[in-house]
Formats: C-alpha cells, sequence, structure tokens
C-alpha cells in the first residue's frame, strides 16, 4: 500500500475515534464497521514476502459451550488485501445444516478512498462449497455464501458470523496457520461448571494459556507466518500450526478423553446393526458364491459386486455424513457412498464367517497423524480379517496386526483396484480402525512395493536412411498407471476416444507422429494387468548431417521433473508415488550405416529412486534398455538437493544421442 492512502486511512480511523469518544452523540452510520475493526486501520502488516496474496491483521474465535453440549461459537478476521488474488478473502462459505445453524453475519470493507460497505445475512446466498463431486446427489453440506464488496488490493475486508453447533464428538480445532501472514489471533473457550478441556498443539510449540479461569481460557498468538504452497508438498493440514481440543462432560470421568479410541467408540454406535442382512443379501451372497471353492475366490467375487454393482451416489443430510445407510437399503437402492459400499461389503463378507472392520482415513497422506485426534476422515475403506487359510500373492495389502491378525485393507468404492491391493494414495497412510473388540486405534496402511505400479515398455522399431521411425510397441501398466487409464476410459465407447491416452503419451515424446494401429487389453479385467499394443511412424525421428544419422536412443516416455527447478529454495519435503518402470527398445538401424558413438550407461542410485540405463549394440541393432524406480512416498527437505540432481541425470539421458556413420555408398 503507498504512503498516500496508509496516511489517509489512519486520518479516517483518528475521525472516527474521536467521533465514538466524543459527548456529542456521533456514532457511525447503521451498519457500519465496528470498533474491532476500525483499530486495525492503523495496524502494521506482518511480516509477509512478495507473493502473499493477503495478511490477517486481526482473528479472534470464541466458543461457549453450554451444559448440554451444544456450542455457540464467534469468528472474527480482517483482512489487508495486498494483490489481485487476495480478492478471494471477500468471499465467505458457511454451511449451514442440522450440525451448524448460523446466528447472524456481517461484512464489512473499508476502501482506501471513499465510505465503508457493509453486507450481511440478508446478502447471503444459497451455495455449495467448492469440490463437490459430481457424483453427490445431495450434500448434507450446503453452504451459504457472502460476497463481501470492493475487496481489491489496498482495502480491509472483515467479517463475523456466530454459529450454534451440535458436534457429533465434542472436539474443535483452531486452525490458526493458512496461507495467510497472521499479525494477531485470539482462540477463546468458556466452560459450564465441571467441564475439562485437553489441549493438542499440532505442528506448533506448546503454548500456556494468556488467560485462564475455572471457566475461561484463551490463547494469544501473534506474527504466524503465512505457509506457501509447493508442488507435490505434503497437504498443509500436515504442515500448518493447529491446537486440537477435546472437551470433557463432567458425567465422564475417564482421563483419556479425546483419543482415538473415542472416537471409534462414537463410529461404532453410529453404525451400529446398520449391517445386519436381509434375507435377499444372504441369498445374494449364496447365489455369488455358489461355485467357488476357495475362500479368496469367494471374497473377489463379492468385492467386484460391491464394486461394480453399487453405484456410487452419496446422500448426505445431517449425521448421514458420518452414518452409513442400512445393508438393506444399500442393497436394495443398488447405490450408496464410500462408507455405504463398506457396510454392504462387510455384511456380506460375514455370511461367509469372515470379520471385517470399518477403517476411518483422510485421503490426503500426512493429514491424520497420532497426534491428531479429531473428525478430520474424508474417507473410510475396509480392513478384512483374513482366514488363515487365505493366502495368495494376490493379497498384497496386508498387515499384521497383533491383536486381530492378518488385516487385507481395500477401497471398494474405487472400480479400478482389484482385491488384493489398494492405491498409491492410501498406502503409508495412516487410518482409524474401528474395533470394538481390540480397541480402536490409528494404524498405518501398507506400503507395496514399487514394482506393484509399474510401466513395462518393449518396442520393436525400424529405422530407415531418410530418419523415419517405424514399429511396435507393447506396453503394460499395473497398479496405479493401470487405474488410471481405467477410470479415464471407464465410459468411453468408441475407438478414437480409447486411443487418447496412448496419443497424449506419444505427443510428449514427437514433435508430430501417425499412429497406425491401437489395441487394448484387460480394461475390463482388473485383476489383469492392462496391456496396449500399438503401431507408430514418425518422419524426421533421426537427424541427417552429412554422413551421419543422429538418433536418440530413448525413444518415448519421460522420466524427468523440472519439479525442483525453481528460483526460491524448497520448504517441505516432496511426496512422491512408488513406481517401478522398466524400458526396453530395439532399434534396427538402415542398411549401410554403422555406430560412430553411443551414450554412456547411467547409474543412478539413491535412497529415495534409482535410475540406471544403458545403449548397446547388438548385431545391426541399438537396443536401449533403462529402469526407473522409486523407492519412498516422501524425500526429505535435506535431500531436496539429491532429488534435483537424481532428476538432472535422468533429463540429460533422456536426450543423449547415438550418432551412425554412413559405411557404403
Amino acid at each position: 500500500m503507498n504512503t498516500a492512502r496508509r496516511t489517509h486511512l489512519r486520518s479516517v480511523f483518528k475521525l472516527l475515534a474521536l467521533c465514538l469518544a466524543a459527548s456529542s452523540g456521533c456514532t457511525l452510520a447503521a451498519g457500519g464497521p465496528p470498533a474491532w475493526v476500525l483499530s486495525q486501520l492503523s495496524a502494521a502488516d506482518p511480516e509477509h514476502d512478495a507473493e502473499a496474496a493477503a495478511v490477517v491483521l486481526y482473528a479472534e474465535e470464541n466458543l461457549v459451550v453450554q451444559p448440554d453440549g451444544r456450542i455457540q461459537r464467534t469468528v472474527r478476521r480482517v483482512y489487508r488485501i495486498l494483490r489481485a488474488e487476495g480478492e478471494k478473502r471477500a468471499t465467505l462459505a458457511l454451511y449451514d445444516d442440522t450440525q451448524r445453524q448460523i446466528d447472524h453475519v456481517y461484512g464489512w470493507s473499508v476502501p482506501a478512498v471513499g465510505k465503508p460497505l457493509s453486507v450481511g445475512d440478508r446478502d447471503m446466498v444459497q451455495g455449495f462449497p467448492g469440490g463437490t463431486r459430481s457424483m453427490d446427489l445431495m450434500s448434507y453440506a450446503q453452504a451459504k455464501v457472502l460476497r463481501i464488496p470492493a475487496g481489491i488490493p489496498g482495502n480491509l475486508v472483515a467479517y463475523e458470523f456466530q454459529q450454534k453447533l451440535y458436534p457429533y464428538m465434542l472436539t474443535d480445532v483452531w486452525r490458526f496457520q493458512d496461507l495467510d501472514p497472521v499479525r494477531e489471533t485470539h482462540y477463546s473457550l468458556e466452560l459450564p461448571s465441571g467441564w475439562r478441556y485437553k489441549a493438542i498443539w499440532i505442528n506448533h510449540e506448546e503454548q500456556s494459556p494468556s488467560r485462564t479461569t475455572p471457566v475461561h481460557v484463551e490463547w494469544v498468538l501473534k506474527d504466524v507466518k503465512g505457509m506457501r504452497t509447493e508442488k507435490d508438498m505434503p497437504p498443509l493440514q500436515a504442515l500448518a500450526g493447529e491446537l486440537a481440543i477435546a472437551l470433557q462432560p463432567p458425567n465422564n470421568p475417564s482421563e483419556d478423553f479425546g483419543g482415538w479410541n473415542d472416537i471409534g467408540q462414537w463410529y461404532q454406535a453410529l453404525a451400529a446393526e446398520r449391517r445386519n442382512p436381509s434375507e435377499p443379501i444372504k441369498q445374494k451372497v449364496r447365489e455369488l458364491t455358489a461355485s467357488q471353492m476357495s475362500p479368496l475366490a469367494r471374497m473377489q467375487t463379492l468385492a467386484s459386486f460391491v464394486q461394480s454393482d453399487i453405484r456410487y451416489v452419496a446422500i448426505e443430510l445431517g449425521v448421514g455424513g458420518f452414518q452409513p445407510h442400512t445393508a438393506t437399503a444399500i442393497y436394495e437402492n443398488r447405490y450408496g457412498d464410500c462408507k455405504d459400499k463398506v457396510t454392504l461389503f462387510s455384511s456380506m463378507l460375514a455370511q461367509l464367517g469372515i470379520e471385517s472392520y470399518y477403517v476411518l482415513i483422510n485421503t490426503q497422506r500426512g493429514a491424520i497423524s497420532d497426534e491428531t485426534p479429531a473428525l478430520l476422515f474424508n474417507h473410510v475403506i475396509i480392513a478384512v480379517r483374513l482366514p488363515d487359510d487365505a493366502r495368495d500373492p494376490a493379497l498384497r495389502a496386508v498387515l499384521d496386526d497383533p491383536k486381530l491378525g492378518r488385516l487385507l485393507f481395500f477401497d471398494p468404492t474405487i472400480p479400478y483396484i482389484p482385491f488384493g491391493l489398494i492405491g498409491g494414495y492410501l498406502q503409508g497412510n495412516h487410518g482409524l480402525l474401528v474395533s470394538p473388540s481390540a480397541g480402536s486405534r490409528l494404524v498405518v496402511l501398507p506400503v507395496l512395493p514399487p514394482d506393484a505400479n509399474a510401466i513395462e515398455r518393449t518396442a520393436h522399431l525400424q529405422l530407415d536412411g531418410s530418419g523415419v521411425l517405424r514399429g511396435d510397441v507393447r506396453e503394460v501398466r499395473r497398479g496405479d498407471p493401470a487405474t488410471a487409464v481405467r477410470g479415464a476410459l471407464d465410459t468411453t465407447t468408441l475407438d478414437t476416444d480409447r486411443i487418447k491416452p496412448v496419443e497424449s503419451e506419444l505427443a510428449d515424446s514427437f514433435p508430430s507422429f501417425l499412429l497406425t494401429k491401437a489395441t487394448i487389453g484387460g480394461l475390463r479385467t482388473i485383476e489383469r494387468p492392462l496391456e496396449w499394443n500399438y503401431s507408430l511412424e514418425v518422419e524426421h525421428y533421426a537427424k541427417i548431417s552429412g554422413d551421419l544419422l543422429i538418433v536418440r536412443p530413448r525413444v518415448l516416455g519421460s522420466k524427468s521433473s523440472g519439479l525442483l527447478e525453481t528460483r526460491e529454495p524448497r520448504r517441505y519435503d516432496v511426496e512422491l508415488n512408488l513406481e517401478h518402470d522398466i524400458d526396453h527398445f530395439e532399434i534396427e538401424l538402415p542398411d549401410g550405416y554403422a555406430v560412430d558413438d553411443l551414450p554412456a550407461p547411467v547409474d543412478a542410485d539413491y535412497a529415495f529412486g534409482a535410475y540406471h540405463s544403458k545403449s548397446v549394440l547388438v548385431g545391426h541393432t541399438l537396443i536401449y534398455q533403462r529402469s526407473f524406480q522409486i523407492k519412498s512416498l516422501s524425500v526429505p527437505l535435506a535431500d531436496a538437493q539429491a532429488l534435483k540432481q537424481f532428476y538432472r541425470t535422468i533429463h540429460t539421458d533422456e536426450r543423449a544421442l547415438a550418432v551412425l556413420r554412413r559405411t557404403g555408398p
């Protein structure tokens, strides 16, 4: 903000303050900004970098707990908009449902020049929070949206809202750190007599309350640094400072309140009797498994039924955001969301005498940790207690639990992942295992070896003396690479649409090409790898320079990355996906040419990944082989330079050239 504007705002503030203090009764116009907003007009910005879109000058969050467990929450916030991207701070979306009811909402904009503007409840419009999936038939989290005018650079934007909360669990999370730097932020808690609280600091050193009485406690933080987003970083929730609060009424004397077992017991009660089977469910299980002899075959058949025959549709009203529908309703309607699919699958497994358990999870790996006992889950999967005789190499997502034995984790929501495996988004993630007999607790899901996610390419190609490359490619995909293609092609019926993933891949490798044939196998048979077979022709693949023919041995597929090629140093760890890709390309050389020079072999091996390649001549055929492996889900910030060098090594190898020299006329 320039000096003239800041001076103007300070003058306005002084004038308003004089009016408020004068005995003549001079007051603000009705609906004008209150004193706690005006007091920030002359406040200095917190420390920020040039990329900051806005800063928070003041934030306040007050919780008043009633004896019956209801909570009144009041939130106040004042922003100074610094850049055009900060205009988003002038839009406020609030959930208004059976769990959260809006009492009042006010918003103000204080321009650098001109009169303050006010909006309120009457200006709210109905909307939906961002990210609502198209498959959601109805969202329990319908929102009301308030747009505060003049949220432009140089202006102050502020709001206050009050809600009545009817929480399913007596917990709260104070998220005091986010993208915007914060000058000053407050959190206070008023409790009825006899109530207790537990404070858990996450990603921040423990802070003592600035004020405390038997019924009131308050924390104040100043100069909270803003976060910055980076590609492939851990989720903000895993990095930002937070304060988790667990509340305990007088009639619950347990010392271990607000822990994972409490959340598990709550969910167990919520899902009680939901898995009870109807007679049609029992009959369907008998029908599906009548010809199956092994326990594994029976489980696979039931899993396939729930994946394919139960459509994903979410109808979430009130507690329906957490509570599954009954197995009977899910089966009869043939639709449900993640927790519904788990419920029906669990009910059907029980008919085979197989126990299973709900697993609550957040699909952003790292968002949940041992230190964060709160309802921060957004997905439900299942843990199946495997029979002793169910042992097969196909069962890879297995955890040996000390209390429950061999547990197989599975996500029946995703129809492209076979029973026995889990997607990369779940591997190494924390999930709350809900078990009434062994106690609910947080577990770390299995991490599959890198070769569970693999692309293997084999190409047999011919190069002619004019530089044209043509031939056949076979590409076999397993794990996440296969899931991605199956998901992209799920609803396609035209051959021209089905080959688009191949065309996109080739476009990354050649400026122009001709795809002469392409077929796909295993698209609907998820237990098999997905296989592409295609033929291509690339003109001017080799460059002619006098008697020389210059060719790139690495024909297609790129594994290099510019992830860390940034001006600013990396701030956070790098999140990766495990994989092990192998390429074998054979290029039959044109008559009258011999190899004059080949790229040197490459061997790069780190704790997080490995890359090996070599180009050799066998007879009259140039053979390029390489292996690319990511061995770790996360690369610590301390190893960022090593990861950068790893990708640079790959970049150099992928562009290395072989030189052929004419030997005949």
